[in-house]
């Protein structure tokens, strides 16, 4: 593990391998409303979890004024796309949200699925469901029988364990969903992820000029990153 390494460094590194945040303490887990899909262990352990992937100031001092999978609420986003068929919410509605204009947010206006569609979310549902069951059953089994209350340094060697790897990858992409899609679907609570990477959401019905279609936003801090340029090396894309 490379030391101080960031996490939207981390968020380059998805094909051979994936580095997990630095060590602190653990955070209990937080009081969240009914879920709808895990059970309040299987929610923590989670939520832990996805902090290891993407953690926040609670879980990394180096992330300080950037927030993470705990901010975000990315473990809520899970668990409202592992029962997204029993919600209706499947894909979000449009073509824009109430937050650039006034009006009702026709995004949480969910659209309904054909029947065809329906039975393929379902299959895909009924996989990703099974993944996280015995995902989470195996990360508790890995640290003694509950992967909450081990060290976060502990947290992150069962996580980069061969045995996990399946896992994490689903975690890992889904962890990237929850930060920055649109908050209609459980995750990015108080555009959390959109603020940190300073990018505005869904702007409609306004829209975007010409010249910011076209022009620069600035150079990427993220490029800027030794340990980005390793990283791609190690990936073999440069």
């Amino acid at each position: 593990m490379t030391e101080g390494m960031r996490r939207r460094t981390v968020f380059t590194v998805v094909a051979s391998g994936v580095v997990l945040g630095t060590a602190s303490c653990t955070s209990s887990p937080r009081t969240q409303a009914a879920w709808k899909f895990f059970t309040t262990h299987q929610a923590a352990v989670i939520e832990d979890a996805t902090a290891r992937i993407a953690p926040g100031p609670e879980d990394d001092p180096a992330e300080r004024g950037h927030p993470g999978a705990r901010e975000a609420d990315v473990t809520r986003y899970i668990d409202t796309m592992l029962s997204a068929l029993e919600q209706d919410k499947v894909f979000a509605g449009g073509p824009w949200s109430s937050r650039h204009t006034s009006g009702p947010d026709l995004m949480a206006m969910f659209l309904p699925l054909d029947p065809v569609s329906a039975i393929a979310w379902r299959k895909r549902l009924a996989g990703w469901q099974q993944q996280y069951r015995q995902g989470i059953a195996a990360l508790d089994k890995l640290a003694g029988g509950n992967f909450t209350t081990v060290h976060k340094t502990a947290q992150d060697t069962i996580l980069a364990k061969p045995a996990m790897a399946s896992f994490l990858q689903v975690l890992f992409e889904h962890t990237v969903e929850g930060l920055y899609s649109n908050p209609e679907y459980g995750g990015n609570r108080n555009e959390a992820g959109w603020t940190d990477i300073s990018y505005p959401g869904d702007i409609q019905p306004r829209g975007y000029s010409p010249a910011q279609v076209t022009g620069s936003d600035g150079p990427d801090p993220l490029g800027q990153e030794p340990v980005v340029t390793e990283a791609l090396r190690f990936l073999g894309v440069v």
